[in-house]
């Protein structure tokens, strides 16, 4: 693939990649924080006196509302301000939220907590995208831009094997003679611990040098008429990636109670297996996105770019149904197939925005991306408790999740198919961009 602008106007490769480093901490370390809620849901459910659906409202549509609310300002932000120093505050934003989660004594502690987390969350994707765009060459860019859906994935299994054997450790502490410090219980301990983690990249954050900004077309940032031109390219883009959102937060936030009632599993039990297959799945569809990705891109063909994420959202409508097996096996085998076919889908768009859209829009269309996730994530998970309940309750789990997450699968594989028929104006990074360099500022 012939490069956009030449190597030597990026910063060298090693600085990138050990930039690179810590965007991908920052993708674990926050996959793995929301992702482990999940595991939490029980414990917290019974020691707050919640329903499931209340859980799902704060887990889930507060989290995902604040991520909507404060993404496309965030966005516009990361287009115009020095983005390493956003990311800081955002980290520092993370780990306040999970001290208030520690410490949440009702529904309306928790909802904030998971406010201050969507706050957080709404600048550390479009900021380390928009990092990303700038340290590494557009021949370095594909799986540059996969490896933090890569360390998403990483977070996701490390939430199930790290979260679950804490969890089971921490509750047989809790109940032994001594029980816990200050009386408090194991996912209490657990959410402080993940605080903690978080609070040591910080420093390392702080460290980073803000890059030159690259494949600029007008400087101080775009503006939303702007990217009107590349409507027919975005819209159903994200329509595809909302669907996406609601059909995994469906799905993937439920399992873990779904293990526990409908396969008499607690946490300790599936914390190995199923933490090791999340794992491995994850990061499976992750390297083939990108490597599908880059050899689309390489071959010159953009608009075709989001065509494996259309096919890979279909295969996950039948994987949706993996609650519904009748055995842990059967379970295991639709869980690999959901999730390797997801993370397939949901990081080409990703990659397809870097290359596609100009820099000083990047920041921007980020944010319009977080607010389909947030909109699909805030709607689909209390949707899977109210069609349970709807059915006939907790035992129906299993077809409530299929019901959701079948029928956003195919709509999302409907929307990303759409983008490679109808090419957009703006099909990559336009001639005059070609030849040009760094952003004076």
């Amino acid at each position: 693939m012939k490069d956009d602008i030449g190597d030597r106007h990026y910063p060298d490769l090693g600085v990138a990649r050990r930039a690179q480093i810590l965007f991908v901490a920052i993708a674990f370390f926050t996959a793995m924080d929301i992702y482990v809620i999940s595991l939490l849901v029980e414990p917290i459910k019974h020691e707050l006196g919640l329903s499931d659906v209340q859980v799902g409202l704060a887990n889930t549509t507060v989290l995902y509302a604040a991520y909507a609310l404060f993404c496309i300002p965030m966005g516009m932000l990361v287009d115009r301000v020095n983005r390493v120093w956003m990311l800081v505050a955002a980290m520092l934003l993370w780990c306040t939220g999970l001290v208030i989660t520690a410490l949440s004594g009702g529904l309306w502690p928790l909802m904030l907590s998971k406010a201050v987390l969507g706050i957080a969350n709404a600048i550390t994707l479009p900021a380390a995208m928009s990092l990303i765009g700038d340290y590494f060459a557009p021949r370095h860019r594909a799986m540059a831009t996969s490896s933090y859906a890569i360390g998403q994935g990483l977070g996701q299994g490390g939430a199930i094997i790290i979260g679950g054997l804490g969890l089971g450790a921490l509750a047989a502490v809790s109940a032994g003679p001594g029980g816990l410090p200050f009386g408090l219980s194991a996912w209490r301990v657990l959410s402080l611990a993940f605080a903690a983690g978080g609070v040591l990249l910080i420093p390392l954050l702080a460290l980073l040098r803000e890059p030159p900004r690259m494949e600029v077309r007008d400087r101080g940032g775009g503006t939303l008429v702007e990217l009107w031109a590349f409507r027919t390219f975005l819209l159903p883009l994200l329509g595809g990636t909302t669907f996406l959102s609601g059909m995994s937060t469906g799905i993937l936030s439920w399992i873990p109670p779904a293990l526990t009632r409908l396969y008499g599993q607690q946490p300790a039990d599936f914390a190995g297996w199923f933490g090791a297959v999340s794992l491995g799945a994850s990061v499976v569809g992750l390297l083939a996105g990108g490597k599908l990705a880059d050899h689309l891109l390489r071959r010159g063909d953009r608009g075709g770019i989001t065509r494996p994420a259309a096919i890979a959202a279909l295969l996950c409508a039948p994987a949706s149904f993996l609650a519904m097996m009748p055995s842990l096996i059967g379970f295991a085998i639709a869980a690999v197939t959901f999730i390797v076919a997801y993370a397939i889908a949901i990081s080409i768009p990703v990659i397809a925005i870097n290359f596609r859209i100009p820099n000083e829009l990047r920041g921007l269309v980020m944010g319009l991306y977080v607010v389909t996730v947030s909109l699909g994530g805030a709607l689909s998970g209390p949707l899977v408790a109210l069609v349970s309940e709807w059915l006939g309750g907790e035992a129906r789990l299993g077809e409530s999740m299929a019901l959701v997450g079948a029928p956003l699968a195919m709509l999302a594989s409907l929307c990303l198919w759409w983008t490679t028929r109808r090419p957009s104006a703006g099909t990559g990074v336009s001639p005059d961009l070609a030849l040009t360099g760094p952003a004076r500022q």
